[in-house]
This record gives structure tokens, sequence and C-alpha cells, in this order.
């Protein structure tokens, strides 16, 4: 009952604006196989930072993934399993502090053409002739012309416009759902800003009251290392950055006691919910030449045409902002041990033994100059990982680290302040040979998937976060149709009023 209590405070600071928030999410197209990467296109209202997203049946959540959001926009991919039974799933996406709802959000065929599983109950075998696309156009706000092997697309909307857009060979494995289009979307006013996501969980162990809060930190990362306190009854949650790509988070229960028998637990912000209201898959035997060529192609490529798109840069961090004194050790004679490498090669930091307990000391940058130079406590870190205990920083293997920094500054995590840092940055980057207690778990963390650009001879051009300015045109490349062949181009937007524009235009070459 308490984790239920704690969970609704800590969404409660995301749902006023996300309850009014609309979330729109377009695809490169609507039916993929197994294995396959489909590019997503996110457009809501500006404020929220986050949207989740998930591939669900009626047997529940096939794949997820995070869009971080900038301005009403984001994009990324998601991975379709190659273990995904053949079937029709729902793209369910939602933003933080909102409930998903499993009947809304397009229609995904998948076809597993390395198994014959099949989504439950969710097939259907018929006999009929080929679906065939017609040739055609529609929509709002853009116009699109061939010329040669170019399609220009203009924007007529009177408005500078946000935009995806999609070039795919349309065959009879496409879906009949690939009719929805933005046009149904309609934003409502910006949300309180927010940035990031909030991570939550638990403490959990005999010594759990002893934690008074908790470290999450990435490997290798210089911005994604947060504090925050543990409540009285062992819950937590941190305000983040978005964190990017699938990563390892070290979770790490820090007390005045004694924490060795406690060790931390996170809540997964992802809702697993059931699809309602799916259509059955219509399979038929005139499918089977589009199936191998779609098959083949999947395997050729395995994703590897992929480019990626830069979002925006995080603002200013610590380790960003302030300049500190690099040592790389390959410059130096290598000493055995992390004593004597303080000791003979760093002079303005030092590490000291009093009692069982090791401590690391830094040379306070305002009092270089002073009569009595001040020592300051600092935090020692290992590829950006907090290390509370000194001891494994002083039984660390020096011959594995490439550069150690020192940051005579106070820093601050969470509400813990220190007079300094000392980064020690490994050749590998993710804290090779440190030996944690059994306190400090690392568990395997989905951060925001990258945006990418999309190329193939199934999806020929995919590009989700364009800008064109009222009048504008861009170019799509369509070298690459094949004679005899039908493709789509989709284009999908909204302009900066928040009114939704479309075009469709279905052509042979």
């Amino acid at each position: 009952m308490m984790k239920k209590i704690f969970s609704a405070i800590v969404l409660s600071l995301f749902a006023a604006a996300a309850a009014a928030q609309g979330l729109y999410v377009a695809t490169d197209k609507s039916c993929y196989v197994a294995g396959d990467t489909a590019g997503c296109s996110a457009f809501c209202s500006p404020g929220a930072s986050v949207a989740y997203i998930e591939l669900v049946s009626s047997q529940g959540s096939a794949a997820r993934t995070k869009l971080a959001l900038s301005n009403g926009r984001g994009a990324g991919t998601i991975s379709i399993p190659l273990d995904a039974p053949t079937g029709n799933y729902r793209l369910v996406s939602y933003l933080p502090g909102q409930t998903p709802d499993p009947s809304s959000g397009p229609v995904i065929s998948i076809f597993n053409t390395l198994s014959t599983d099949r989504v439950n109950d969710g097939v259907e075998i018929v006999q009929k002739a080929s679906r065939t696309a017609s040739v055609s156009q529609s929509g709002y706000g853009f116009a699109a012309d061939i010329h040669g092997d170019s399609l220009i697309v203009r924007n007529i909307s009177g408005r500078p416009v946000s935009y995806c857009i999609s070039l795919y060979r349309d065959d009879s494995l496409q879906s009949s759902e690939r009719s929805r289009s933005i046009a149904s979307f309609k934003p409502s006013g910006a949300g309180a800003p927010s940035f990031g996501e909030i991570i939550s969980g638990w403490v959990l162990g005999a010594d759990s009251a002893c934690a008074g809060s908790v470290i999450l930190a990435v490997p290798g990362s210089r911005t994604d290392c947060y504090q925050c306190p543990v409540q009285a009854d062992g819950s937590f949650a941190v305000q983040t950055e978005n964190i990017y790509g699938d990563v390892d988070l070290v979770c790490i229960p820090v007390g005045a006691d004694n924490t060795k028998d406690c060790f931390v637990a996170l809540d997964s912000p992802f809702r697993c919910p059931p699809a309602e209201g799916l259509p059955k898959l219509e399979i038929f035997r005139s499918m089977e030449n589009d199936l191998l060529r779609r098959s083949a192609e999947m395997q050729r490529k395995a994703a590897a045409d992929t480019l990626a798109v830069s979002l925006p840069v995080r603002g200013e961090h610590f380790f960003l902002e302030h300049e500190c004194t690099a040592y790389i050790l390959d410059d130096y004679t290598r000493f055995p041990t992390m004593q004597e490498v303080f000791v003979e090669l760093i002079p303005n930091a030092r590490m000291q033994r009093r009692g069982g307990s090791v401590s690391v000391q830094v040379l306070m940058e305002t009092s270089v100059m002073d009569a009595s130079p001040r020592w300051g406590s600092a935090v020692v870190m290992i590829d950006g990982v907090p290390v509370p205990d000194g001891r494994l920083v002083e039984s660390y293997d020096p011959a594995l680290i490439k550069v150690l920094e020192v940051y005579p500054y106070k820093y601050k995590i969470g509400d813990t302040e220190f007079d300094g840092v000392v980064n020690l940055v490994t050749f590998k980057g993710n804290m090779p040979g440190l030996l944690f207690d059994d306190f400090v778990r690392i568990y395997s963390f989905n951060g925001c998937s990258f945006p990418v650009i999309l190329s193939g001879s199934e999806t020929l051009s995919w590009l989700p976060l364009e800008e064109l300015p009222a009048g504008g045109s861009t170019s799509v490349d369509c070298s690459p149709t094949q004679k005899g062949a039908i493709y789509t181009l989709n284009v999908e937007g909204i302009t900066d009023q928040g009114r939704a524009v479309y075009f469709r235009k279905t052509f042979s070459r």
C-alpha cells in the first residue's frame, strides 16, 4: 500500500501536465518482419521530456523503448525481437504520469519468417487475392512532385512545420491501418516544463533502514551521476536528465551506519498493457514472395545501414564547465600501487589511511596561493561512478587507468557536498576489475533511443526530425526505386501554431 501511495506522489509531479498533453507517434511503415528496426517520430505538446512506447499484443508487451522529447518533438527506434510471434500488435505510447490506453495507437503487423509462432488467436489464414496498392495522393499542408530521381516535397501550409518523412516500398503486407494519420492529433497547450525522467525504486534488506541516500551512476558518463534521499519506508525517486542508450546503472546505498546487508531495486516505468481491439492478421498465399524478399533484406542489412542524428546538446555539467588537471599515466613511470601513484605523480591530491579507512584529499583551488593551503575531502570516481569505500580505490590496479583527473572545486551530488573530485578514467571506460561489495548492484538500464535515419530497399528513406519554413521545399532521393514496384511517400507534421499537416502519395516507378 505504501508503495502505491509513494508512486502516486512521484507521478503527480508530471500528472498535471501530462494529463492535458496529447502524444502521437508516427512510424516509417506499418508492417515489419521479426528482427526489423522500426523508426518512430513523436509529436506532443511542449513540456514533456520523455515518452514511453511499447509494442503490445494480446499476450503483453513484446518490445519497448523511450524517446527523448524536446519542444514537443522526439525520435528513436524500437527493435522488434527475432522471436516475436506473427500477428498484429499495437504501438502504445504515453507520457510520464499517464495511464496508457491499450485500445489506441497504430496497428503494426509483424511476420516472423524464422518461426511458426503466432499471437494467440491473432492470425487468420484466408483465401483471397493479394492486396494491390493503388496510385493515389491525399493530404493537407504539403505537396509533392516527382522530378527525375527526386521527390520534391513542398510546405504549402503557410507556416513553419516540424515533420517526419518516410518513403517505403508498398506491398501486400502493408496494413490497411496505414490510413491512420496525424490529422486526428490535436495537441493541447504547453505543459509545465520538465527534463529527463524520474527513476524510482526501493532499498531492501536487513540494513535498509541504515541507508540515508542512494547513488545512481552510469559508468563512462560524465553527466549521469545522481544522489537522492531514501524515505522512511525505503523508497526513493530521483529526477535525472535523459540517459541515452542501453547502459549499466550502478546503484549504491549510502548511510552513516552499516549498509552491508541491503541493496537497491529499481521500478520499471513501463506499464506493459495488453492490447485491446486488435484485428486478426490475415495471411494469404500470395504474400509469399513479399515475405521472402522482406526476410532476405532484414537478414542482409541487420539494421547496419543507420546513421545517428544528434539531439540538442545537454546543459552544462560540473565535469564540462570546470577545468581539471589531467595526468595521463602512460606519460609517467608506471607504479604498481595507487598509493605510489598519488605520492609520486599527483602533487595536488593525496591518499590517507586512518585506522581501517582510506580517504583521498584534494588541494583546493582557492587555497593554492595561501600561506597555509587547505586540503579538502574529495569524492573518488572510477569512470564517473562514485566509489564510497576508499579501500577499493587503494587496491585498484593502476595499470587499468588511462587518465587521472583532479578537480579542485566544490562538488555536490544530491545533498552531499565534497571539496573536490578525483576521477580515474580507465582504458575500457567500464570500471574493469573493480570488485564492489554485495550491497552494490549493477542493473541493465534502458535509456532513451537514439534518433536515427533509416535507409534501405524496403524503407528507402526515413527522416524523423525535419523542419521546413513556410513555402520551403526538400528533396527525397528515389533513385533506388525499382521499375514496376509501388512506393508510398508519407509526410506527417505539425505547424508552429499546433495544426496537424500531412501528405500521402502512392506511386509506381
